[in-house]
Order: C-alpha cells, then sequence, then structure tokens
C-alpha cells in the first residue's frame, strides 16, 4: 500500500515538474536591441509607455499598442 502510494507521489511530482518546465521556459521573452537599432510593434501588445509633454516625461496608464508601429532608442541630448 505504501509502495503504491509513494508511486502515485512521484509519477505526480514528475508531472508537475515536466509541466512547470515545458510552460516556465515557454512563455516569455526578452529581445535587447542596440542603439539606434528598430523594432515593429507585433500584434496584441499592450504596457505602458513614457511620453514627453512639456518638457517632462510621464508614465502612462497600460495601453494597446497598434500593430506596425515601430520603436526604438533615441539618444537625447541633456542640457
Amino acid at each position: 500500500m505504501q509502495t503504491r502510494l509513494l508511486r502515485k507521489f512521484a509519477k505526480l511530482l514528475t508531472l508537475l515538474f515536466v509541466g512547470n518546465i515545458v510552460t516556465g521556459c515557454g512563455t516569455t521573452r526578452a529581445v535587447f536591441i542596440k542603439d539606434g537599432d528598430l523594432i515593429r510593434i507585433g500584434p496584441n501588445v499592450k504596457g505602458r509607455v513614457y511620453i514627453l509633454k512639456n518638457g517632462e516625461w510621464l508614465l502612462t496608464k497600460p495601453i494597446k499598442l497598434p500593430e506596425g508601429w515601430y520603436a526604438g532608442a533615441v539618444k537625447m541630448e541633456t542640457e
């Protein structure tokens, strides 16, 4: 009885471990771009962005970014 229970527990742990690896390793991805390079926004992109208003950068509420827009790093001169 105890051996059977241990086997079931081992199977459950194995399934949880494999499931965690499969879902945990493939759900997010970070891509780093160099200064000056552009990226094109894909479908269903949502997030917070900074806007320049009266010389001050303000963080927006979460917004949906239109597919096809371009984004990239811009070097700005500071006074």
